[in-house]
């Protein structure tokens, strides 16, 4: 059992093993019982230091390019051939995409979109004895077609977008499955309508209903959703608008409307040209998906 000196109390074994301040150094100058301890603990140090560098040697850190150079020979560095799916793999693949993102999709769209296309139906009956029928048929359902097309371009209002950066496939891929999903939706009711109402007495037949609203319909939309996927979704919405307006004025016969529609006339019809710059547009919107820009759109 130590006993204190004129020096005062002993250092415990911390005070010794740890740093020391000035009232410990000066304790340690007279006190010789502290000071052995103090000696006994550094040799105990040096043998741990001794022992330590017999069991383990010295630790050598390898450089960045040894460790690059052995993990090339690995098997495991070698990039692993995934296997190309066959042709019925990627039809169940793009069924399964379909039908997700159709469950995705708003879920005030499809009665609004119905209701659309009623209300569509009813103006053609209704205006079945003027001539104008086919025209004011078509611009109709071109509205529908932009209002279906744009409603899935509003991140914003659909937080559900978050999920493309989640799945194993592109983005651009994703959109242009849920993008694909609307027109055919679309396409549907609207040929659908046409046909009824060419049975209830249109002055147009059923091709020539569909002649007045399918390409106008999918120009528009294409260049309402690239706008909206390249810049914003109200960008889209107006620039949807405006070849809108431009539409019903080159559909005009006569009168100022028509000189400022002209612009647009030769294009506002369905036409293989008219198809293929919106199957174009289409392709560039899909494309801005990928974009990391994008990340502004999608807030």
């Amino acid at each position: 059992m130590s006993t204190p000196n004129s020096f005062g109390p002993h250092l415990s074994d911390d005070q010794l093993v740890d740093g020391r301040d000035d009232a410990a150094r000066a304790h340690l100058n007279g006190c010789a019982q502290c000071r052995a301890r103090a000696e006994g603990w550094q040799n105990v140090a040096v043998a741990a230091r001794q022992v330590s560098a017999e069991l383990v040697g010295a630790i050598r850190t390898p450089s960045f390019d040894s460790l690059l150079g052995d993990a090339v020979g690995m098997p495991w560095a070698a990039p692993a051939e995934v296997a190309r799916p066959g042709r019925r793999g990627s039809l169940l693949l793009a069924a399964a995409l379909a039908r997700t993102q159709a469950r995705l999709l708003p879920r005030a769209l499809v009665p609004l979109t119905v209701l659309g296309f009623a209300c569509c139906l009813v103006l053609a009956v209704l205006a079945k004895q003027s001539d104008t029928a086919p025209t004011v048929f078509g611009l109709a359902v071109t509205l529908m077609f932009q209002l279906g097309t744009l409603a899935v371009c509003l991140p914003r209002t659909d937080p559900r977008l978050e999920l493309f950066s989640t799945l194993p496939i592109a983005p651009a891929v994703v959109f242009a499955c849920r993008l694909l999903v609307v027109l055919v939706a679309d396409t549907v009711l609207a040929l659908l309508a046409s046909m009824l109402a060419s049975e209830l007495g249109a002055t147009a037949d059923f091709p020539a209903m569909v002649a007045g609203w399918l390409g106008p319909a999918m120009l528009a939309s294409a260049f309402g959703v690239v706008c909206a996927v390249w810049r914003s979704p109200p960008v889209g919405a107006i620039a949807g608008a405006v070849v809108w307006l431009l539409g019903a004025a080159a559909s005009s016969d006569t009168g100022p409307a028509h000189r400022i529609g002209a612009l647009i006339e030769p294009l506002w019809s369905t036409s293989a040209a008219t198809l293929a710059l919106a199957a174009l547009l289409l392709v560039i919107a899909a494309i801005g998906m990928s974009r990391p820009r994008y990340s502004v759109v999608a807030g």
